[in-house]
């Protein structure tokens, strides 16, 4: 068991074990002698004590490891040995001799983990543009909330672009070579030359985010509300009509109906949620959580929109098998020159009811407080060799054949022969208010050749005569 030593470096606190803080000190010292005491020489030296407690952080970001031997030989190999550094005796010769001596790194763009909200694209994009992350997380947002395209982007840069662990990544996210002249001076300008820029930056992320808080909450109560006063709101939609609850279970089975509600709340109420959570971190800046919260939003997300398509793929499953059930009779020929086919008083007549909803030629009306489900069927009049029949066929849908008959079997067409008067009735109806599954029906009317028909002036657009 190693012995632990806690320490302060550049103003942070770390855990080193003890070679590892012996080998650390004596090269500090190293560096020390050589450099020499002129002010400028403390100030490099308090350059590389910050940098070498940046690279610590960027190996132990948890505060609880200690730093090892090899951590420490490690940042002391990309630092360079003592014999690297010359004493500044004359301030032209010290710049010269420190810039000659500033191995070349190349900047690259990795993501940086201590920097982040979720993934550290942001933060690696500030390190290796030289700015503030929070400039990236802006566009982020406002590319996705008008574009919808830039949470792709973000995906596949999180996954292309590393992430910045070891000593000499980091050096190279950062830029630049630690104890070089131009690492100081970035040190030292790091904040007077973006304080300005990045507290403008800051006002306008807090008020980005208030507008994106205040959005998403008002969207979030609106979406509640059209779901708790469903009624009331479509009622104003179908001014034209009348709104009844009863209206879905003419589409969905009670299942198909819970299904769609949880899975259309989710899919508009989750992006919404994600809007309210990121306006409250750009104001209240807070980093834990996130990509947790994140996660757990677009599971849930997902979870919405395999709801919505299992529903849809379960309607559409119940208009897999078409049905037609057949009614035949032969009817008795009058004795007079003409057959009279006329509306049947006792059915619903054209334009009464107060219209709801009409879908595939099937209309939802209300008739005396009751709600009817009605169609309008297809008739035909054709010329036969001295038969009178009628043939009347039902046809519907459904999930398979049995529930296809039943829907059939559930539709009424009533007709009646009163002498030389054929009585049909307007319209067929829906008992029960069964589901909507394009219920047809073909209505074939056989006159004999010798016979005239009168056709009365409410089925005249009905009736198609051969």
């Amino acid at each position: 068991m190693k012995k632990t030593i806690h320490i302060n470096l550049g103003g942070h606190a770390f855990s080193i074990e003890e070679d590892a803080y012996e080998r650390l000190d004596a090269y500090l010292k190293a560096v020390k002698t050589k450099l020499g005491e002129s002010d400028e020489a403390k100030e490099t030296l308090e350059d590389i004590n910050l940098r070498i407690a940046e690279l610590f952080r960027g190996v132990h970001s948890d505060a609880g490891s200690a730093i090892t031997l090899s951590d420490v030989e490690e940042i002391i190999k990309t630092l360079g040995d003592p014999g690297d550094y010359e004493a500044p005796d004359d301030p032209d010769e010290s710049k010269a001799n420190k810039e000659s001596f500033e191995p070349p790194i190349r900047k690259q763009l990795f993501r940086d983990a201590d920097n982040r909200f979720l993934g550290g694209v942001c933060g690696g994009l500030g390190n290796y543009f030289g700015t503030d992350p929070l400039l990236f997380r802006l566009l982020f947002i406002l590319a996705t909330l008008f574009y919808g395209t830039s949470l792709l982007v973000y995906i596949i840069l999180w996954i292309a672009v590393p992430k910045a662990v070891t000593v000499q990544q980091r050096i190279m996210m950062m830029g630049g070579a630690p104890g070089s002249e131009s690492w100081r001076r970035r040190q030292m300008n790091r904040n007077s030359g973006t304080d300005i820029a990045n507290g403008i930056l800051r006002v306008v992320a807090v008020v980005f985010g208030v507008i994106l808080i205040l959005t998403s909450f008002v969207s979030l109560m609106g979406l509640i509300l059209s779901f708790s006063i469903t009624d009331m709101l479509f009622g104003t939609l179908f001014s034209h009509g009348t709104w009844i609850p009863e209206l879905g279970s003419l589409f969905l089975l009670p299942d198909q109906q819970w299904t769609g509600f949880i899975g259309l709340a989710l899919t508009l109420g989750i992006p919404m949620l994600v809007v309210f959570y990121l306006g409250m971190h750009l104001v209240f800046r807070f980093k834990k959580g996130g990509p947790a919260f994140l996660i757990t939003s677009l599971i849930l997300w997902l979870a919405g929109i395999g709801l919505i398509t299992y529903t849809g793929v379960s309607v559409a499953g119940g208009f897999v098998n078409k049905v037609d059930v057949e009614e035949r009779k032969t009817l008795d020929i009058p004795d007079t020159d003409t057959i009279y086919i006329e509306p049947n008083e006792a059915s619903l007549k054209l334009g009464e009811g107060q219209h709801i909803f009409s879908n595939d030629g099937v209309s939802v009306k209300r008739r005396n407080g009751e709600l009817v489900l009605v169609g309008t069927p297809d008739i035909e009049v054709i010329r036969s060799e001295g038969d009178f029949k009628i043939t009347i066929r039902k046809e519907a849908r459904g999930k398979d054949g049995e529930r296809a008959m039943k829907n059939a079997n559930m539709i009424e067409y009533f007709f009646l022969q009163n002498d030389s008067v054929l009585l049909l009735d307007r319209y067929f109806s829906v008992q029960n208010l069964a589901m909507m599954r394009q219920q047809e029906v073909d209505v074939t009317i056989q006159l004999p050749k010798d016979k005239e028909v009168k056709i009365a002036d409410e089925f005249k657009y009905l009736i198609d005569i051969d």
